[in-house]
């Protein structure tokens, strides 16, 4: 069975997402001394490369515009991961509201880098998928920010591959109309 073109663009963004989560969870050592804030890039540049690939690829953005989203994606990463921490850091802050929110800066984020580029990522409903998907697959940090190996597994796959489905379904959608 042939899947239709559209639906090919989200499977493959979310397959990708999904070996970009897997890549993020199980990153050499070497990979997590290159910090920012006191944030490992390696994530951000690991699910920024597949944003960037997909945008290249389906929605026709050149390669500049395509190294422009992977940066604001990288910069996302790094917004989402101090957002959680400082929403949570006093301790009387839920774990839930900082994994909310950061899901939600994460997938704004995200979805920016490409609107930069591609005028289909600029469309509300698109954002608001986005946003609202990244804010609840963030909730999954909770489990794992509570567990004693703390290696983030389900929440990279899974954030990873819904916030890069996200962005293959608005490529598929109609532009706006300015």
């Amino acid at each position: 069975m042939k899947i239709p073109g559209f639906r090919r663009r989200i499977a493959w963004l979310a397959g990708l997402g999904v070996i970009s989560g897997l890549v993020s969870t199980y990153a050499p050592e070497t990979a997590e001394k290159f910090m920012i804030l006191e944030v490992p890039l390696f994530q951000g540049l690991v699910f920024g490369l597949v944003i960037g690939f997909g945008l290249y690829r389906w929605g026709n953005a050149s390669r500049v515009s395509a190294l422009l989203a992977l940066v604001v994606t990288i910069v996302a990463w790094i917004a989402a991961v101090r957002g959680f921490f400082w929403i949570t850091d006093d301790g009387q802050t839920s774990l839930y509201l900082g994994a909310l929110v950061a899901g939600a800066i994460g997938a704004a984020g995200t979805i920016l880098g490409g609107a930069l580029t591609h005028k289909r990522l600029r469309d509300p409903i698109s954002w608001i998928l986005t946003v609202g998907v990244g804010a609840i697959a963030g909730l999954l940090v909770v489990p794992e920010a509570r567990s004693v190996e703390q290696d983030f597994l389900l929440l990279f796959v899974v954030w990873q591959a819904a916030v890069a489905a996200c962005i293959g379904y608005a490529l598929t959608r109609q532009a706006p109309k300015n």
